[in-house]
């Protein structure tokens, strides 16, 4: 008798690990759905103040700061929204490009000539404000 109980009970045990594995397969098995690359950075400015308060040498001797409007340009095959940032200072003018992946900075590079020839600069000054703190 104790080996019919004791049969039972791991016939039990093992339909309910096997009605809890298929009940996870159901909900874990599901791929994830892709992250859209190209959702418009409503908060550009501030997430790029954010950024650049983690890196702040490329802010050494800045004198003035301009930035553009998020536009999706191209990159290899691909387009990304992206923004053109030129900072004046003491050493020159310097422009580098923030190209967004899901709204979120994903790359902060120097730009080419070509990137950030025909974008509008509107003037950024509240960039080096948190810089001018320190």
């Amino acid at each position: 008798m104790k080996s019919r109980a004791v049969t039972g009970r791991t016939l039990f045990a093992c339909r309910l690990a096997t009605g809890l594995i298929l009940a996870g397969c159901s909900q874990f098995g599901k791929p994830e759905p892709d992250a859209d690359p190209n959702i418009f950075p409503a908060n550009y400015k501030a997430d790029l103040t954010a950024y650049l308060r983690k890196n702040p040498d490329f802010l050494v001797d800045a004198t003035a700061a301009s930035i553009s409007a998020p536009a999706l340009m191209q990159f290899g095959s691909q387009n990304r929204y992206a923004v053109c940032l030129r900072i004046d200072g003491s050493n020159g003018r310097k422009e580098k490009i923030a190209i967004f992946f899901s709204a979120v900075i994903n790359q902060f590079v120097d730009a080419t000539g070509e990137q950030c020839r025909a974008v509008a600069y509107q003037p950024f000054p509240e960039l080096l404000t948190p810089v001018a703190r320190r």
